[in-house]
């Protein structure tokens, strides 16, 4: 089976979101508003569309109550331990080649270094990988080899400056 892209069909994104690292404090700190924000305002950066769009939001069990209710369409996967979340969304992307098959670019919203391999595997089945990060939350070795970069406001200093308006 072939890994060419095909470009006659319409783009589709995948994108992975590690809620937790976009929060800007401690999850357990957090409530589930907070998550809601972290997740509408990364889609709204991402200009998020519904029909090309396949959401994966990853989250630590411990903190998998809190992300229940979120407006938008997603996946939910979990997994227990540090850096859990991350992992369950390595997972999603395990099997590069049908990813590849499927998707023309994948957002990766979390700047920890666990998703380096899952960069590089896409970058060299020829899938634009987009890498949605804090500035001060990215992995310098995941900001070299990303396609492009997206910078995002934690959802705590989004929920801050609303409040300060």
């Amino acid at each position: 089976m072939s890994n060419d892209i095909d470009t006659t069909a319409p783009a589709r994104r995948l994108i992975l979101i590690d809620v937790e690292n976009l929060l800007g404090c401690e999850p357990a700190a957090a409530e589930p508003g907070l998550f809601a924000i972290a997740v509408e305002s990364l889609l709204e950066s991402l200009h998020y569309d519904l029909r090309r769009d396949l959401i994966v939001v990853g989250v630590g069990v411990d903190a998998v109550h809190r992300v229940f209710g979120l407006a938008v369409p997603h996946r939910l996967v979990m997994k227990a331990g540090r850096d859990g979340a991350d992992r369950a969304l390595v997972e999603v992307a395990a099997d590069h080649d049908f990813i590849a098959r499927r998707f023309n670019e994948v957002v990766v919203a979390s700047g920890d270094h666990e998703f380096i391999e899952t960069v590089v595997q896409m970058k060299a089945r020829h899938v634009r990988v987009t890498v949605a990060s804090r500035d001060e939350g990215l992995n310098c070795t995941l900001a070299h080899i990303a396609d492009d970069i997206t910078y995002v406001a934690s959802a705590r200093d989004q929920l801050g400056l609303a409040l300060a308006a």
